[in-house]
């Protein structure tokens, strides 16, 4: 009789530690289902755009505000010595503008204002003074920022520190190829390529990712000593645009028209801009922004 009781005491114990231990495994289990559950159906953030004001400013070919006064405020020195001097000898300068600019000077890149009762024209002018674009970039993936189209024929002087190489370009648009990342701190880093296209459409293979894929267009020639790149806290920007007499410079091709009506000069300037930002106006002038302080 003690015997079979001690066997039985024994079954039962062993039975309610397997009980236990089985809880004890779907309790675990359980712990990490919902984990993994959740995870599958989280649903992937969507990559995040950089977005760009892009602006072309049209002016006259010695225009004191846009020519002189406005480089005044930009530092150029962001740049190193040896790429400032490849930019103006091949007509081209950059900078960076932090300063909060004077009224005079936000007003002109700005679209003209119009007066209560006048009527906007039924149609865009060919050339117009101020050209707007928002552009949302993917972090690192180009874009292209059509400077000028449809030139039969192009001849470039490029200068090196060796001498200067020309070469003719048939059916060509020139271009900037534009970069953009986003900095720890809020800033953005862009980067400007001064880019020629020429020549038939083609096709052509293109490697991206790991994977190819069949494009057309036509060929490419960037002009990758003329690269620049430089770190712009939101809300400031950089300026990019010709210097010195017309020639046949990378300045010339992308930002000088000498035609008729459209003789003069271009502007571009990009600015970084906050997600939380409206992106009108561009550049608020500085009675505005000390009005909106108090």
């Amino acid at each position: 009789m003690l015997d079979r009781a001690i066997r039985n005491a024994a079954a039962v114990c062993l039975a309610l530690l397997a009980a236990g231990g089985c809880r004890a495994g779907l309790w675990s289990d359980t712990a990490h289902e919902p984990t993994a559950t959740v995870a599958a159906d989280r649903p992937r953030a969507a990559p995040k755009t950089i977005p760009l004001e892009l602006v072309f400013v049209r002016h006259e070919e010695h225009d004191p505000v846009l020519r002189d006064e406005l480089w005044n405020l930009a530092d150029e020195q962001v740049f190193d010595e040896s790429l400032r001097r490849r930019l103006r000898a091949n007509g081209l300068r950059a900078g960076v503008i932090t300063a909060q600019l004077p009224p005079h000077l936000a007003d002109r890149f700005l679209p003209p204002s119009v007066s209560p009762g006048e009527t906007l024209p039924a149609a865009l002018p060919d050339n117009p003074a101020l050209v707007r674009h928002v552009l949302r970039l993917l972090p690192g993936r180009s874009s292209d920022v059509m400077a000028a189209t449809g030139l039969e024929e192009l001849v470039l002087l490029e200068h090196d520190g060796d001498g200067v190489r020309g070469k003719t370009y048939r059916d060509a648009s020139t271009l900037v190829a534009l970069r953009a990342w986003p900095a720890a701190d809020g800033r953005v880093r862009l980067s400007l390529s001064p880019t020629i296209k020429h020549g038939p459409v083609e096709r052509s293979w293109v490697g991206e990712e790991g994977m190819f894929r069949l494009e057309a267009g036509q060929r490419r020639d960037a002009l990758a000593g003329l690269s620049c790149e430089a770190t712009v806290p939101t809300g400031s920007m950089i300026i990019v645009g010709c210097v010195g007499e017309p020639a046949s410079t990378a300045g010339d091709a992308l930002f000088r028209d000498r035609a008729g009506a459209r003789a003069g000069q271009r502007l571009l300037a990009i600015r970084p801009v906050p997600h939380e930002q409206s992106l009108d106006p561009m550049f608020a002038p500085v009675a505005a922004a000390e009005g909106e302080e108090r």
